[in-house]
């Protein structure tokens, strides 16, 4: 089980980090320019004025060495007790999920999950009663793998000609990851009686986690070229991108979490249930021992376009418009705690399940100084997200906000200094902490030379 934790943990690394320190100080909004031809194909060829950025230190780097047990997987090898007492799997996800800033509060799991009975209704809480979110959702959450995968690590890239590219390199990230109540407990809990939920053993309500992360290697063949320019309009940029990738692993969770009740109809405890599958490379099999060896591939196409009016810029890309992925390996269920099946078992992906991203910038001269506004969204077969962000240029200082909606409310703040050899920006970053509510706080930085 540490094992397999383990594992997860490691395949969400760099997965925070396809946002730059000056993003994550506006808010976590999408600038235009080619660090967002992941999202939109087109941007390979736009202008950079909009989306400078300096290397970003992945400082959240530093929560995953053993220093720190409750997020590091690794202190099991150095201090195995530390681990055992302070190790929290919430507390990693977070952590890994946003390597580029070191939280300084990251989420921690519940004791256990309690569903409590009052006269003021039904709740869900955890061990010391507090409240435990409803529900929580980021990124892509289907009963399928998806051929949409987190953005390489480090890319190689290759100039194959006038606005023609190759790039290859390692991938791994999180696909989605959700947690809610099941249509059942939602009205239970809106009606506040458990009635419904004594109806039947085991109980038909219940409170739902899926989650799914993904690693591997990624070889992609884009095109972006500009376009005759629109009169009163702009340049206007257009891209399309192939992308394929060898998997290297592949885990699949789903958790349900269901009240039982005694012969009185007493709420009496929490019974588990849980389903997984695993898939990875056979020459793990020997170091994981869980019968998940098997083959993963994948193949999927993007298409963009974007505009840049001087003053303005706007872009929209669609990714995986069409798109295969399949994965062999094995899918175990696990029922309070005990294991009931273990099947080789091969998933497919959708041929076609596209997420559209939307966003744009202007630029405002004022008297004394500069503001750059910017907003994105993303919809389709993801979570619709929203970021909306700002920045005040004066010289050689600039101040940055901006809020979003993201598996939560985020908030950012942030400032970046021109210090002539280097720049440096600095980010105050904030995000709603998955399952249990409340904010987790964390900084992040870049350098530029």
């Amino acid at each position: 089980m540490k094992r397999t934790a383990a594992f997860l943990i490691a395949s969400l690394l760099g997965l925070s980090l396809a946002q730059g320190v000056r993003s994550l100080g506006m808010g976590g909004v999408l600038l235009p320019g080619p660090s967002g031809q992941g999202a939109n194909p087109a941007y390979a060829a736009f202008p950079g004025k909009w989306d400078q950025e300096g290397f970003q230190l992945p400082i959240g780097l530093l929560r995953l060495l053993p220093l720190f047990p409750d997020t590091s997987p690794f202190s099991y090898f150095t201090d195995p007790n530390a681990f055992r007492n302070q190790f929290d799997l919430l507390s990693a996800y977070d952590q890994a999920s946003h390597l580029g800033s070191f939280l300084i509060n990251p989420a921690r799991s519940p004791d256990e999950v309690v569903f409590r009975v009052s006269a003021s209704g039904v709740s869900i809480t955890d061990g010391q009663g507090r409240s435990l979110m409803p529900s929580f959702q980021a990124g892509v959450v289907a009963e399928r793998p998806t051929a949409s995968i987190p953005q390489p690590l480090l890319p190689l890239s290759f100039d194959l000609g006038p606005g023609t590219y190759l790039s290859v390199g390692p991938f791994a990230g999180t696909q989605g990851v959700r947690v809610a109540p099941n249509q059942d407990l939602a009205m239970a809990l809106k009606e506040g009686s458990l009635h419904r939920c004594q109806a039947s053993t085991p109980s038909p309500c219940a409170l739902e986690a899926q989650g799914s992360f993904i690693s591997g290697i990624s070889l992609a063949l884009g095109f972006s070229t500009p376009l005759p320019d629109i009169p009163g309009l702009g340049r206007v940029y257009a891209g399309v991108r192939g992308e394929g990738f060898y998997g290297l692993g592949y885990a699949e969770a789903s958790a349900k979490a269901r009240p039982t009740f005694d012969q009185d109809g007493n709420v009496s405890g929490v019974s588990y249930e849980s389903r997984y599958f695993l898939s990875y490379p056979s020459f793990l099999e020997a170091s994981l021992g869980q019968g998940g060896s098997g083959v993963g591939y994948g193949l999927r196409g993007d298409v963009g376009v974007a505009v840049d009016g001087g003053n303005w810029a706007f872009g929209l890309g669609v990714q995986n418009l069409l798109g295969f992925t399949q994965w062999s390996g094995v899918e175990v269920t696990v029922v309070d705690g005990r294991e009931t099946s273990r099947t080789a078992t091969t998933k497919r992906g959708d041929f076609s399940a596209p997420i559209f991203t939307l966003n744009g910038a202007y630029r405002l001269p004022l008297e004394v100084g500069e503001l750059l506004l910017a907003a994105d969204t993303r919809f389709g077969a993801n979570t619709p997200t929203f970021h909306l962000g700002a920045e005040y240029n004066l010289g050689g200082v600039a101040i940055r906000t901006g809020v979003g909606l993201e598996g939560g409310l985020r908030f950012g703040l942030g400032a970046g200094f021109n210090l002539e050899a280097l720049s440096l920006d600095l980010a105050l970053t904030t995000h709603e902490a998955p399952l249990v509510g409340g904010t987790v706080y964390g900084i992040a930085m870049a350098v530029r030379f």
